[in-house]
């Protein structure tokens, strides 16, 4: 069935349009706001007497809902399956340790761990490994205990420290809103400029926001450099190609809701235009559980490789930390823990890391 500008083609809708923002309005207009983007590509319309015509943009989109199909249905089936195996194994293990009673002191760290809102598979594999460790010599010394504890929690942060090989130059930071990501952006680039003397470029595509593009500006004149507004995947394209003569490029994006599959596309369609882009998941430390679960998940669609958790200042329960790794294996790059520019903002080494999460509801405990 042929319509103007558009074909149905089995349950995704495709569109010819000039721009990706008149994709956005017409695919809005149509399906509505729970429509996905699945692809993008560049065409060409046919012309006078089927010669090549004016270039123009196929975008192919979805109403995942009322087609009751999942674009992503096969990547959750999958990542559903490694959970159900994951979660077997763990099981076994708790079932096979079961009848072994733990030392009292292990007892004691247990609660601590509970406290600290780790979750109960990360706990079993902490004590799992450190009994392991001493076997029937365990110490009954709480500080060799926690130790022991922050060791092994820095090694479930080791082998996940594989940054990206090749990647570097250009940094996307995405996540929900409130989370401080502009924030940590302007810390990073003062970081870049000042301590590494760094020719930076900072970009941002966040105009959905009231007063965002000011906020960034106001840090570029302090830093000294300017601020590149983008309204449309193709005018990113083009900055990016003005700053490849940067060391680092910057990029802030709008604050999105895991719930808005629609804005994620949206975002999707902007950052995959960009080769060998670094993508930073932003997390706030004072997100409930339950909600970072449903972020970390929702925001695969970006393809985010490495994580930057917020405001640890703000809270003693920093358990979901470790529990997020341990979920999903993406290294966690940078912890910041306060608003100060260009000051409040820590590299986070997995030692370290492990230490400040452990001690951080212990009452003589210093953080970073």
């Amino acid at each position: 069935m042929k319509h103007w500008g558009r074909w149905l083609w089995n349950e995704d809708q495709k569109y010819l349009v000039k721009s990706m923002h008149e994709a956005y309005e017409r695919i809005k207009e149509d399906l509505g706001k729970d429509a996905i983007i699945i692809s993008s590509r560049k065409v060409r319309a046919e012309g006078l007497k089927g010669l090549l015509g004016v270039k123009m943009i196929e975008v192919t989109a979805a109403l995942e809902k009322d087609s009751g199909i999942d674009v992503y249905d096969d990547l959750k089936k999958i990542n559903g399956l490694k959970q159900e195996l994951t979660d077997m194994k763990f099981m076994l293990k708790k079932l096979l340790n079961s009848s072994v009673p733990n030392p009292e002191p292990i007892n004691k760290w247990k609660k601590v761990l509970e406290d600290l809102e780790f979750n109960s598979m990360v706990i079993e594999e902490l004590i799992q490994g450190i009994t392991e460790t001493f076997g029937e010599d365990f110490p009954h010394n709480e500080n060799i205990i926690q130790e022991a504890l922050i060791a092994r929690l820095a090694r479930i942060f080791e082998e996940a420290d594989e940054k990206p090989k090749g990647k570097g130059k250009i940094f996307a930071f995405v996540g929900p809103t409130g989370v401080g990501k502009t924030t940590t952006l302007a810390k990073l680039a003062a970081h870049y400029i000042f301590e590494q003397n760094k020719k930076v470029g900072l970009v941002t595509i966040d105009t959905y926001r009231i007063g965002a593009v000011e906020q960034l500006k106001i840090y570029g004149d302090i830093l000294g450099i300017d601020v590149d507004v983008v309204y449309t995947a193709d005018q990113l394209k083009q900055v990016m190609e003005k700053h490849r003569d940067k060391d680092v490029v910057l990029i802030d994006t709008a604050g999105r809701s895991p719930f808005n599959s629609m804005r994620l596309s949206e975002l999707r369609a902007f950052l995959e235009t960009i080769d060998n882009l670094e993508t930073y998941l932003v997390l706030s430390c004072t997100t409930k559980s339950r909600d970072l679960d449903r972020i970390i998940a929702e925001y695969q669609i970006l393809n985010y490789t490495q994580l930057i958790f917020t405001k640890v200042d703000e809270t003693h329960y920093l358990g979901p930390i470790a529990n997020t790794v341990h979920k999903v294996k993406k290294p966690v790059a940078y912890i910041t823990n306060g608003q100060s520019v260009p000051d409040d903002i820590e590299a986070a080494e997995p030692y370290k890391l492990a230490k400040m999460i452990l001690k951080s509801g212990v009452a003589d405990g210093s953080g970073f």
